[in-house]
């Protein structure tokens, strides 16, 4: 009776999911059915978003990794996945390094389950209500399964998750997702294209690359950039903006802080923001140049630095990135200024 009960279930959460979510029981509506690790977490009727259920985990003490997941398979030829959940959090604690947090993270593996990548889509401390987190990640080559980790990542206090979802994108989809929506008279406009947003407080427009707002740790204004990684990889944000004529030299300012970041083998391996000269889309007008860096834990470090800009360059890229080492980087407060 039993198997016949648990055969039941298998088959009604895939049919509840047949209609693009990848995710089986993404609202916990079978408990911990399609879930591994259910004794770490719970499933409460009380606090959930919608339907009967929800999963939570909670440790008073100890500030272990506690988490549930589920592993699903890849369909062929998809181009990107959209990871969306939501999540609730009571009290939990703010430790030294920012990834130690409720979190909702994606690990993408090859047919041998070594993993490829890891994306955080969700990471939350103190208390919060309700709230959606969604992120869009490409597929990475050979990535055949993802892994979906619900977490209380070393850390004490409480997490609820509720409507785990992962739909999947063709590229063209990816690409209108990923392209900011523009007016017709910014279409009609030749003016040239500016740097913007330094400052952080309208999200991540018009930056595009691996990062996050935060709002808890911000030199001023409301918000910070912030790009973590547990891995040493380049993870970073870009934004590429025009030069006109005339233009001879450029001054980038702003303010960097590090936390426990670790460097890589090579000495340049550190937390870092970077400017590259482009002479057209494909091409640089010369190497790329550093022009400030940190390491280990450091406070707030305000940074200026000026270039002289390279014969026929007519863009600039400006890069804040974690280069191949491990920790936290956050950025505020970047400013240019082109002379003539």
């Amino acid at each position: 009776m039993k198997t016949l009960i648990l055969f039941s279930l298998l088959f009604l959460t895939t049919i509840t999911n047949a209609q693009g979510n990848l995710v089986k029981n993404p609202g916990f509506e079978y408990e911990f059915v399609n879930w591994q690790g259910g004794d770490a977490a719970y499933i409460t009727p009380y606090d959930k978003k919608t339907g009967k259920n929800c999963a939570a985990i909670n440790q008073f003490v100890g500030a272990e990794w506690k988490a549930v997941d589920q592993t699903i398979n890849i369909p062929k030829n998809i181009y990107a996945l959209e990871f969306s959940i939501w999540i609730k959090s009571e009290s939990i604690e703010e430790q030294k390094e920012a990834y130690k947090a409720g979190a909702a993270i994606a690990s993408f593996t090859n047919s041998a389950n070594k993993e490829i990548i890891s994306e955080t889509f969700a990471q939350v401390k103190g208390t919060t209500g309700w709230a959606n987190y969604k992120k869009t990640v490409k597929v990475p080559d050979e990535a055949k399964k993802v892994r979906i980790m619900l977490a209380l990542a070393q850390t004490n206090g409480t997490i609820y998750f509720d409507d785990v979802k992962v739909t999947t994108l063709s590229e063209e989809e990816y690409i209108k997702q990923n392209t900011p929506a523009v007016s017709e008279s910014e279409k009609l406009s030749s003016a040239p294209k500016l740097f913007l947003n330094g400052n952080f407080e309208e999200n991540l427009a018009p930056w595009n690359g691996s990062g996050s707002i935060t709002s808890e740790d911000k030199k001023e204004g409301k918000s910070a950039l912030e790009i973590t990684s547990d891995i040493a990889e380049w993870k970073a944000v870009e934004q590429i903006s025009d030069l006109t004529d005339g233009d001879k030299s450029l001054q980038i300012s702003g303010w960097l802080k590090a936390k426990n970041i670790k460097q890589g083998k090579d000495s340049w391996n550190n937390g870092m923001i970077i400017i590259e000269f482009k002479n057209d889309k494909d091409h640089k007008a010369q190497e790329d140049m550093v022009a400030a860096t940190v390491t280990g834990n450091t406070d707030w470090t305000s940074f200026q630095k000026t270039f002289t800009i390279p014969q026929g360059a007519i863009k600039y890229r400006i890069m804040i990135a974690l280069s191949n080492c491990t920790g936290t980087l956050l950025a505020d407060n970047i400013e240019i200024k082109v002379s003539k």
